[in-house]
């Protein structure tokens, strides 16, 4: 009897081992060449494809450790700049009032801990909190009233991290330069034309950086970006304590059923927190894509599509996609199950009775689904087997500004591809 891809796919009960994931959200166009930030892991193991994704060169165990990743460009936001330290991105214990150490010069970045203070300081321009930032901050803060509120302010800090790696990082601003800047992403919070305006007139680095690459940067982050949430008490609201770009995760291309998670601990008390792993959700040979999940694979086909075309500028026609949307039923019942769904206006189309094969593969979605999404209420991870010992996770990384949307990844069950990129 043939056996369904999806129950073959499934890793092995010796790797029964998971733990919860974060989610991924960055995009990025992949160049030819093995781009700067690479690790020697992630050479040895995969390959950047001809086109636009990330392959594999060797098999790989449900599991693996794929490759490990830093971050390009780390920025805090407005609101959290009390209780996130500017150097490590870690918060304050318990996520209630200031960090002990602050800035006296600028007044803008406080941090953990002296060493933290002093370490930022020396960082290289763009990284952690330097005398050339200090000074731009300083200027910002005396035009935060024009700069749209708080996403403004928030986004003027990054773009002032952008101009001083412009000006004295070359490898990342190169991989900056390399992430897709698709038109038509605006974040309408704040209007962006105006900020660019303001940025270049706080002159030095800024001024160099011009308003038209100051937009380029403002898209990028919003197709690539992804934050990092604060630490949640019980009964509290998701909010954004920093965000991030990274670099070569962002070659992943969307499956909404995937094969890649990413994994992070970034409030972990080792060096490196910032890090984050992608590993294998099953076993894969050589030359098969890597692929994650832009979105959660909980959320139904109709918001599904919708957002990956209003977020990432494709419309997703995969397997699973076809699949569900001959069972609209069942996006229904998961809309009224989990309350985060969104009712559809106007009469629906009728759909074409579903064949018993058809009815088969959606019992077998619904069995994967439940098989790797984790059962902690209001967590909206998905499960992983990992190698060795378990890890924690902090379940906190969205797309930037969309604090409602939880993110994951899991494993190519129906055989089809996924979104491609712009």
């Amino acid at each position: 009897e043939e056996v369904d891809p999806f129950f073959s796919s499934m890793p092995s009960e010796k790797a029964a081992r998971r733990v919860c994931v974060s989610y991924p959200v960055e995009v990025r166009d992949v160049q030819p060449e093995s781009p700067p930030g690479v690790s020697a892991q992630a050479r040895t193991v995969a390959r950047i494809g001809p086109g636009r994704g990330l392959f594999l060169t060797e098999a790989v165990k449900g599991g693996d450790t794929i490759l490990v990743d830093d971050p390009v460009m780390i920025y805090v936001d407005e609101g959290k700049k009390r209780n996130t330290c500017a150097n490590c991105f870690r918060m304050k214990a318990g996520n209630k009032g200031e960090l002990p150490c602050s800035c006296g010069t600028c007044g803008q970045a406080w941090f953990c801990s002296t060493e933290c203070q002093a370490a930022s300081a020396r960082a290289t321009p763009g990284q952690g909190h330097s005398p050339q930032e200090c000074a731009l901050l300083h200027k910002m803060s005396r035009m935060s009233k024009r700069l749209g509120g708080q996403e403004g302010i928030t986004l003027a800090r990054m773009l002032i991290k952008a101009a001083l790696i412009k000006a004295h990082d070359t490898v990342r601003w190169r991989q900056l330069q390399d992430l897709c800047a698709p038109d038509g992403l605006e974040d309408h919070a704040c209007d962006w034309g105006v900020l660019c305006l303001r940025i270049t007139e706080l002159g030095g680095e800024c001024a160099a950086l011009g308003g038209a690459q100051a937009r380029l940067v403002l898209q990028r982050d919003a197709s690539n970006g992804m934050g990092i949430l604060s630490k949640m008490e019980e009964g509290e609201e998701p909010s954004l304590r920093a965000g991030c770009l990274y670099g070569t995760c962002s070659m992943l291309n969307h499956a909404c059923s995937p094969n890649v998670a990413r994994f992070d601990d970034f409030d972990s008390a080792d060096e490196g927190n910032m890090k984050v792993m992608i590993r294998a959700l099953s076993d894969m040979d050589a030359g098969t894509e890597l692929r994650m999940n832009y979105l959660s694979i909980l959320v139904g086909v109709e918001e599904r599509q919708k957002r990956l075309l209003d977020e990432y500028g494709f419309k997703c026609e995969c397997d699973r996609c076809h699949l569900e949307s001959l069972f609209p039923d069942d996006e229904s019942e998961d809309e009224e199950q989990d309350g985060k769904g969104k009712a559809s206006s106007g009469a629906k189309q009728p759909q074409p009775t579903p064949t018993e094969e058809e009815e088969d593969r959606r019992n077998a979605l619904a069995l994967w689904i439940a098989k790797y999404s984790c059962p902690a209420e209001d967590c909206g991870g998905t499960m992983a087997p990992v190698e060795g010992a378990e890890e924690k996770h902090e379940a906190g990384s969205v797309k930037r500004r969309k604090l409602s949307d939880s993110t994951d990844d899991a494993e190519d069950v129906l055989g089809g591809g996924g979104g491609g990129r712009r």
